[in-house]
C-alpha cells in the first residue's frame, strides 16, 4: 500500500510543524487550542499508520475502506501543507481547509481506524480458527491436486555455458548435498533454465528420481510436501488424510538412499525453504536440491557455501536470435525487416519473458514494415497490455514488496526510458518526498542506501556503474518494469508522466487558447483525478502548451528534457503550486532565477541550471530547504543564507564560491544596545548537512568547519587569486565525520609564488577520510608520504598534474587499506614501488602518463591486485604492462587484467 509511505510522509511533516514556533498556534478552538487538535491529529496519524502496517499485505480491505482512506489522507496533506505554508510565510495564506474541516478530518481518522482495528480482530480470530482446525486435524477444505512440473517451453539462448557449468555441478563432485540457488529479475528465464536441465538426458540418467515443486508468494508447507511425494511415489487417498509431521516423515522416507534432484521453484520466503530442507536426507551419494528466486537474500539464505547464479539479460544478437526464432519457424526473416527486427529486439533489453512476448505478438500480424515499426514504438505497453499472463508475472514482485519499497519502487517510473540514474540525486530524491523512515542509529540517506540494495536483491533495480570503492554509483530500472510501475502509478494516483502533445489532449492539460476540447462528463473526471495528482514528470519539451490550474495540490514537478526558454516557469504558472516540495528543473536553462521561487517556501528539494550571474537572496524565504543544487558559471556569496537553512542536508554548486562567517551576535541581557563587548557570540550550527561542494579556501576556517559538524562530502576550488590564503588545509581536522574530500587547483602550471600550499601532516586530514581526489595541484612526489599514511584511505584519485615531478619513490608501509589509485595527466617518468607499498590496492588506472616509461614490476605482487588500466600512456609503459601479465599468467595468476585503450 502505497497509503502507507503518505502516512509516514504526513507524519514527518506534522511533527516539524508542531516543533515550529507559530504565534497563531495558541488560540481557541473549540474547548481547545489549535495546536491541541493538531497534537491529537499527530497521534491519530501515528495510530492509522501502525494499523495500516498490521493490515498489508492480507487482502482484507475492500475497495471502498481504501477509496476512503486515501481520500482522507489527501485531504489531512493537503491541510497541514497549507497550515505549514502559512506557519512559515510573511503574508497571509488562505487555508481551503477550515478548522472545522480538521475536526471532520480527525473523526473521518478515527472512523478508519476503528474499522482497520475490526479487521484486524476478525484476521486473528480466522487465522487462530485455520490454526486450530489444522492441528486437530477436522479440516474440511478440499485439497487441490498438487502442481506437478510446469511445461516450460522455449528456446534455451545464449546459456549454452552456463547450462555445461550446471551439469557439471548437479552431477559431479562433491558427493554431498548440495544446493544450487538460481536468481534474476521476473521474465528473465529462470524457470526456462532449470526445465532444461531438469529434462537434460544426462540428468534424467544421473538421478534416480526427481521432484518439481512450484511455491510461489502464497505456500502451502502440505501442498509442497505432497508434490514432492506425487513425484517421487505412488500416492494412495490415505496420504491426503496424514498430518503434516507424518508427510513429512514420508518424504524423508521416500527419498532416503536414492540420489534424487527436488526442483524448488518461484521462492519468495526463507520460511518456505526452513519448512522443507530438513525433509531431505544427505546420504552423501551426490544429491541436489535446486531453487530459484527473484530475491537474493533467499538464495544466500538456502546456501551459504555456493554464491547463486544470476540469470543475466540477453546480448542484442541473442536477443534477435530468440525474437526471429518464435515468428520464422521455417523461413528466414526478409531483409526489409531485419533492421526494424533488431531494433525491436534491442528494446525488450535482453529480458527472455518480453522478446517471447513480442514474438508471440508479431507472428500474428502481417509482416510489413509500417506495422513492425509502430510495434517497436511501443514495446512495453504492448506486452503489459497484451499479455496478461506477463502482466501479472511483474506484478508479483512489486505485490510482495513490504510497503516501505513500494513507494521507492513506483518512484522509478517518473524518469525516462533507458535513464541512467545517479544513485546519488535518487536517494536524495525519496529523502525529501517523505519515503524513508527515521532511524536511530543511520541517517536517513544510510536507510535510503539499505531500502536500494534490497530492490537490487529483489530484481527489481539493476546496477549500472559502480564507484571505485565499490559502491553504486548509478542504476537502471528494465523497460518493462518501468510500465509496470507507471502502470501501477495510474491507479494510485502516484504520479503522471507527461510525454507527448496527445496525452495532453486526452487529459485535457491544454491551455485554453489551444482551443482543445473533451466531453463534459469526461473533462470532470479528469480534472477529479488531476486534481489528486501529487506529482507531474515531463518527459518532452511542452512546457509552454501547460495548463496548470488544476494542479493546486501537486508536490513534486521533473522536467527531463533539455529546454531554454526567456522565462520559463511563467509557463508552469509556479503561483499554483503553493505546495510544492520537489522542484527538479536542471535541464531548463534559466537566464534568471524566477521571483516566484521565493514563494515555494515548503520546498525540500530543488535543482536549478542557470546561464547567468544571479542573486542568492532569491532563497532567502527557502528555510526548509534539504537539498539544493545549482548548476551555473558563477563565482558568487552565498552571504548568510546558507546559515539560515537549518533543515539543509545537501549543497552542491557547480562553481566555487564564498560563504560568510557562520558567526553572529546576540545582545547581552544587562544591554539594550548591541555591542561587541556585550554581546554572546554564537555560530550557526547546520547539523543536518553532510555535503558541500563547491566553496573557495578563503570559506575553509574554523567557524565554519564547526558549523557543519556532521559533513561526509566536501568540494574546495582553488584559483590563483586565493594564493594569499595560507594554512587553510589545517583546518580539515575540524571535520571529523568528513569521508570525501576533492580539491582542485585551477592552474597546475603557475609560478611557484601562486601555487598551492604543501600538504601538511597527515594528522591534519579528517580521521575518517575514506575517498580523496586532487586535482591541478601540482605538489612534489614527495608529499605522497602524508597521503601514505592515512589510515582509513580507500580511493585516491590524482588527476591534472595533482603531483609533479619525474619520480616518485613508494614506501614500505603506507596506504595500508587502499584500493583504487589513479594517475592522470603527470609528468611522472619513474615510478619505483613494489606490492608491499600497497598491501589492499585491487585496482590501478592510468590516464594520459605520457611520460611514464614503465609498470614498476613490484606492483603486480601487490596481493590483492585485480586490475591495471592503461589510457593513453607511452608505448614502453603498455609493453611493460603486458610483459606483467604474461609473466604472471605463466606463474598461475590468471587473475590478473590488464586492460589497455589508445582513446
Amino acid at each position: 500500500m502505497v497509503i502507507w509511505n503518505e502516512v509516514v510522509s504526513l507524519v514527518l511533516d506534522l511533527d516539524h510543524l508542531l516543533s515550529s514556533d507559530t504565534h497563531f498556534f495558541g488560540r481557541e478552538l473549540g474547548r481547545r487550542t489549535l495546536t491541541e487538535e493538531l497534537r491529537i491529529l499527530d497521534v491519530t496519524l501515528c495510530l492509522l499508520e501502525s494499523l495500516l502496517g498490521e493490515n498489508r499485505n492480507h487482502g482484507f480491505m475492500n475497495q471502498i475502506l481504501e477509496n476512503t482512506i486515501k481520500r482522507v489522507i489527501q485531504e489531512a496533506g493537503n491541510y497541514i501543507g497549507f497550515r505549514t505554508l502559512r506557519s512559515r510565510s510573511a503574508f497571509d495564506v488562505r487555508i481551503p481547509f477550515a478548522e472545522v474541516g480538521l475536526t471532520r478530518i480527525k473523526k473521518e481518522i478515527l472512523s478508519i481506524n476503528e474499522e482497520l482495528k475490526k479487521i484486524h480482530d476478525r484476521r486473528n480470530v480466522q487465522e487462530y480458527l485455520e490454526l486450530t482446525t489444522s492441528s486437530t486435524g477436522n479440516s474440511t477444505t478440499f485439497l487441490s491436486p498438487p502442481r506437478r512440473t510446469p511445461i516450460a517451453e522455449g528456446k534455451l539462448v545464449g546459456l549454452e555455458k552456463d547450462l555445461v557449468t550446471m551439469l557439471d555441478n548437479l552431477t559431479g563432485h562433491p558427493l554431498q548435498l548440495k544446493v544450487f540457488p538460481v536468481i534474476g529479475m521476473a521474465g528473465i528465464g529462470k524457470t526456462t533454465f532449470c526445465k532444461k536441465l531438469y529434462d537434460h538426458p544426462l540428468v534424467m540418467h544421473h538421478f534416480y528420481v526427481r521432484a518439481w515443486v512450484t511455491i510461489s508468494q502464497q505456500y502451502e508447507v502440505r501442498e509442497m510436501l505432497l508434490s514432492i511425494l506425487c513425484c517421487v511415489t505412488y500416492i494412495s487417498k490415505e496420504i491426503y488424510e496424514k498430518r503434516d509431521e507424518e508427510l513429512r516423515e514420508q518424504v524423508y522416507r521416500s527419498l532416503k538412499g536414492k540420489r534424487y534432484l527436488i526442483v524448488l521453484d518461484d521462492m519468495w520466503d526463507t520460511e518456505a525453504w526452513d519448512d522443507l530442507k530438513r525433509t531431505f536426507p544427505d546420504d552423501k551419494n551426490g544429491s541436489r536440491v535446486m531453487l530459484t528466486s527473484r530475491l537474493r537474500d533467499i538464495a544466500v539464505h538456502a546456501c551459504q557455501d555456493t554464491s547463486p547464479h544470476s540469470m543475466r539479460c540477453l546480448s542484442i544478437h541473442e536477443s534477435w536470435e530468440l525474437l526471429s526464432s518464435k515468428i520464422f519457424v521455417d523461413e528466414p526473416c526478409p531483409m526489409e525487416l531485419l533492421t526494424i527486427g533488431k531494433q525491436i529486439a534491442c528494446k525488450c533489453q535482453g529480458l527472455p519473458l518480453a522478446i517471447v512476448v513480442v514474438g508471440g505478438l508479431l507472428s500474428k500480424m502481417d509482416k510489413k514494415l509500417d506495422v513492425w515499426d509502430n510495434v517497436a514504438q511501443s514495446v512495453g505497453s504492448l506486452v503489459l497490455g497484451e499479455a496478461d499472463h506477463c502482466q501479472n508475472i511483474l506484478a508479483l514482485s512489486y505485490n510482495h514488496l513490504p510497503d516501505h519499497l513500494k513507494a521507492c519502487f513506483l518512484y522509478m517510473g517518473i524518469f525516462p526510458e533507458d535513464y541512467e540514474i545517479s544513485v546519488k540525486k535518487l536517494v536524495w530524491l525519496w529523502v525529501a518526498e517523505g519515503f524513508i523512515r527515521l532511524s536511530m542509529f543511520k541517517s536517513l540517506e544510510e536507510v535510503a542506501g539499505d531500502y536500494l540494495e534490497d530492490l537490487i536483491a529483489r530484481s527489481l533495480i539493476m546496477v549500472k556503474r559502480r564507484s571505485a570503492n565499490g559502491r553504486i554509483k548509478t542504476c537502471y530500472i528494465h523497460d518493462l518494469m518501468r510500465e509496470l510501475c507507471v502502470h501501477e502509478s495510474q491507479k494510485e494516483g502516484f504520479f503522471l508522466v507527461i510525454k507527448s502533445s496527445e496525452q495532453l489532449i486526452l487529459t485535457n492539460l491544454y491551455d485554453d487558447k489551444q482551443k482543445w476540447t473533451i466531453g463534459t462528463k469526461e473533462s470532470a473526471a479528469v480534472d477529479k483525478h488531476l486534481h489528486n495528482l501529487r506529482r507531474l514528470s515531463f518527459h518532452s519539451n511542452i512546457l509552454k502548451y501547460i495548463n496548470t490550474t488544476s494542479f493546486q495540490l501537486v508536490q513534486s514537478i521533473m522536467y527531463f528534457k533539455k529546454l531554454s526558454l526567456p522565462d520559463p516557469l511563467q509557463y508552469l504558472g509556479m503561483k499554483n503550486f503553493m505546495l510544492l516540495k520537489v522542484l527538479d528543473i536542471m535541464n531548463i536553462h534559466l537566464s534568471i532565477v524566477p521571483s516566484v521561487i521565493a514563494d515555494l517556501i515548503l520546498l525540500k528539494f530543488m535543482a536549478l541550471t542557470i546561464v547567468n550571474d544571479f542573486s542568492m537572496d532569491s532563497f532567502i524565504t527557502l528555510r526548509g530547504l534539504q537539498i539544493l543544487i545549482i548548476d551555473c558559471e558563477w563565482d558568487g556569496c552565498l552571504a548568510r543564507i546558507l546559515w539560515d537553512m537549518l533543515e539543509l542536508r545537501h549543497f552542491r554548486l557547480k562553481r566555487s564560491c564564498l560563504s560568510n562567517s557562520p558567526i553572529y551576535y546576540t545582545k547581552s541581557a544587562s544591554t539594550s544596545v548591541l555591542s561587541l563587548q556585550d554581546a554572546e557570540v554564537r555560530l550557526r550550527v547546520l547539523k543536518n548537512l553532510q555535503t558541500l561542494s563547491t566553496i573557495r579556501p578563503i570559506s575553509c576556517t574554523q567557524e565554519v568547519f564547526l558549523s557543519v559538524p556532521n559533513l561526509r562530502k566536501l568540494g574546495i576550488y582553488q584559483t590563483e587569486e586565493d594564493y594569499r590564503f595560507r594554512g587553510w588545509f589545517e583546518q580539515l581536522v575540524h571535520l571529523q565525520e568528513l569521508e570525501t574530500l576533492k580539491y582542485a587547483f585551477s592552474n597546475p602550471f603557475v609560478s611557484s609564488a601562486l601555487k598551492p600550499d604543501r600538504l601538511p601532516s597527515w594528522r591534519s586530514f579528517p580521521p575518517k577520510l575514506v575517498k580523496l581526489t586532487l586535482s591541478g595541484t601540482s605538489l612534489p612526489w614527495e608529499d605522497m608520504v602524508e597521503l601514505s599514511m592515512l589510515p582509513k584511505l580507500e580511493v585516491l584519485k590524482l588527476r591534472n598534474y595533482a603531483f609533479s615531478g619525474s619520480v616518485w619513490k613508494s614506501r614500505e608501509g603506507g596506504f595500508p587499506r587502499l584500493k583504487f589509485l589513479l594517475i592522470g595527466s603527470t609528468n611522472l617518468e619513474i615510478w619505483d614501488a613494489d606490492g608491499t607499498h600497497f598491501p589492499n590496492l585491487q585496482q590501478l588506472v592510468l590516464r594520459h602518463c605520457k611520460f611514464l616509461k614503465e609498470i614498476p614490476y613490484g606492483i603486480s605482487e601487490a596481493p590483492l591486485l585485480e586490475k591495471i588500466e592503461l589510457h593513453c600512456c607511452k608505448d614502453s609503459a603498455v609493453i611493460s604492462a603486458r610483459h606483467l601479465q604474461e609473466e604472471q599468467q605463466s606463474l598461475g595468476n590468471d587473475g590478473l587484467k590488464i586492460h589497455i585503450s589508445e582513446g
